[in-house]
């Protein structure tokens, strides 16, 4: 029966949570850079001029510095007011008659819509400036996790390529051999106790007017049954076709029986 490949669930499980990791990561910076650090400079905003200003101003007699000060930082705060928040822009209104003065219910009114912003801002605290910089960090992760999921698809199209048929003829993403242009393979790394363990569980086939091609049982579940088979086929002394070492053991028993292992 023909052998194929799948990707690992060591490896796609571990590139698909990178992929999502650094897509969360992203557009949580995104989101902090566009929506909360702006609303959380525009409500330190009010709660400045709401402190420093506007309830100064209601607390002191008409005509006073601290009320014309509130006057002016008003007007400046009714320039700069985008339009989006109604209430707030109501309330500005409500903050500017009672500083000019405009009776007692208007002071009352006033007094009462201060109580509560300063109840809603009161206690904000301005972001830092280093606040919206640092988000980059996070933005800059956004790329990376539309890269591990093309990474992903393409490592994925690779494993499906993989073949070892019944016939010896080897399929993989760099070509097609048929058993005659396979010559050997090379085993010295497979489950070596030496050297980088990633490299480990690798083997490569040494085929005809080519590179050896590198066969890879991390990336590429039941590639060991691949290189098992072509290990068994050119070292059966050594190898089994699960890509296992035989054991001595074996072959001093089938040395004694004299059969083969």
């Amino acid at each position: 029966m023909a052998i194929t490949t799948t990707l690992a669930t060591r490896y796609w499980l571990k590139t698909i949570i990178t992929a999502i990791v650094c897509l969360v990561l992203g557009v949580w910076g995104i989101w902090d850079y566009v929506v909360v650090i702006p609303n959380a400079i525009t409500a330190a905003n009010r709660a400045e001029l709401l402190r420093e200003f506007v309830q100064r101003g209601l607390g002191d007699a008409a005509g006073s510095q601290e009320r014309d000060r509130a006057v002016v930082a008003l007007l400046v705060a009714v320039e700069e007011d985008d339009g989006l928040d109604q209430e707030w822009g109501d309330a500005l209104t409500v903050f500017g008659s009672a500083l000019s003065g405009e009776g007692q219910e208007s002071q009352q009114k006033a007094t009462s819509l201060l109580e509560g912003y300063l109840n809603e801002y009161g206690s904000v605290t301005r972001p830092s400036k280093f606040d919206r910089p640092m988000q980059w960090l996070f933005i800059l992760c956004l790329p990376f996790g539309f890269y591990y999921i093309w990474g992903y698809l393409k490592m994925s199209k690779r494993a499906n390529a993989y073949l070892l048929e019944d016939n010896g003829t080897l399929t993989t993403p760099e070509g097609t051999w048929t058993s005659e242009q396979i010559k050997d393979i090379d085993m010295e790394r497979w489950i070596s106790k030496t050297g980088k363990p990633r490299t480990t569980w690798t083997a490569k086939v040494i085929v005809e007017d080519d590179e050896p091609i590198l066969l890879d049982d991390y990336v590429y579940k039941d590639m060991h049954l691949i290189i098992g088979t072509l290990a068994h086929h050119f070292y059966p002394e050594n190898w089994t076709p699960l890509a296992k070492r035989v054991k001595v053991e074996e072959l001093e028993e089938a040395d004694d029986l004299g059969g083969e292992v």
